[in-house]
């Protein structure tokens, strides 16, 4: 089976619910709950694809404290390789307040960045190159010192060592975008942003041409996650093609947090099992449904055969 390294953003999701407006001054709030979870792009791929069943590995830094302890605590019992996380004494975990809006079943966040900051090409060990056969680079555009030249040169080296390198971005609070990237394109056999996200890139509106813009950029295959509209694949030099989500009911979402982070690993899971992209895509669109029914970005994964075997009964109907 093929061994799948995410490398990357790695925070603390503290999730409030519900809250539909943020309190004024001098004034409390009473919430439901307040419950703390991993987060962080890759950190939840990693999650996820242990969940699924699939042998994986972490690369990140974390503050050597009380959020750091509990990432590697969460990581150890569901399985995923930590062998190359990086615990730093001088930084603080970052972490993401989010506030649950139970109607809209969307967020507001407020968020800390330091050792996502502090990330660099050091933390990533060769070791951790040499027996990954699939490299997941998760949450480019919020690491400030890897972004750029360190993010180019790491995914060219990877390249030409032979591993599979795929791409997801986070919305780049400095609004520089293109230029934290643009050196790493080239080299990536999948990219897999999000619509808003690409619409920052590249300034383009139309999922259809998104795709064959980022392709012209180097990515051998792209892949535009478009929400509840599923995705739109650019598969090499062919006619971009949809598609679509997993039907859940709507009574069964919970939240979206990790969905576009579940339908990345879904993919690559499926990818490291020797599906098509077609495939593997529409299978990262079910793992996306079933995180959603739960709180959390990884508590709603399920096993891999279970989430195949919803699939196959799916398309019976």
């Amino acid at each position: 089976m093929k061994k799948i390294a995410c490398i990357g953003m790695t925070a603390i999701d503290v999730i409030t619910t519900p809250v539909t407006s943020l309190p004024p001054l001098n004034t409390v709030y009473h919430v439901d709950k307040i419950r703390m979870f991993v987060g962080g792009c890759a950190a939840n791929a990693a999650l996820d694809l242990a969940k699924l069943g699939l042998p994986a590995r972490l690369a990140c830094r974390l503050g050597d404290d009380i959020f750091g302890q509990f990432v590697m605590g969460e990581l150890t019992r569901h399985g995923v390789d930590t062998s190359s996380v990086t615990l730093d004494t001088n930084v603080d975990s970052a972490v993401t307040i989010v506030c649950l809006d139970p109607v809209e079943k969307e967020r507001r966040c407020l968020t800390t960045s330091e050792s996502n900051d502090h990330f660099d090409q050091g933390d990533i060990t060769e070791e951790l190159l040499r027996e990954s056969d699939i490299i997941f680079m998760a949450g480019m555009c919020q690491l400030k010192k890897f972004d750029g030249a360190q993010c180019g040169q790491f995914v060219k080296r990877a390249h030409e060592l032979g591993k599979f390198v795929a791409m997801d971005v986070m919305w780049d609070f400095e609004g520089i975008w293109m230029p934290k990237i643009a050196d790493a394109l080239p080299y990536l056999d999948l990219f897999m942003p999000s619509y808003d996200e690409v619409v920052e890139l590249i300034g383009e509106k139309d999922p259809e041409a998104m795709v064959e813009v980022l392709h012209r950029l180097g990515p051998k295959n792209v892949v535009v996650k478009l929400g509840s509209q599923g995705a739109i694949v650019k598969e090499g030099d062919g006619v971009p093609y949809r598609v679509p989500i997993f039907p859940c009911d709507p009574e069964e979402i919970v939240d979206v947090i990790g969905a576009g982070d579940s339908s990345c690993a879904g993919t690559l899971a499926g990818l490291a099992k020797g599906m098509p992209l077609k495939d593997a895509v529409a299978f990262g669109q079910a793992v996306a449904s079933y995180c959603i029914r739960a709180q959390g970005t990884y508590n709603g994964i399920r096993p891999m055969e279970e989430i195949l075997a919803a699939m196959e009964k799916a398309s019976i109907k």
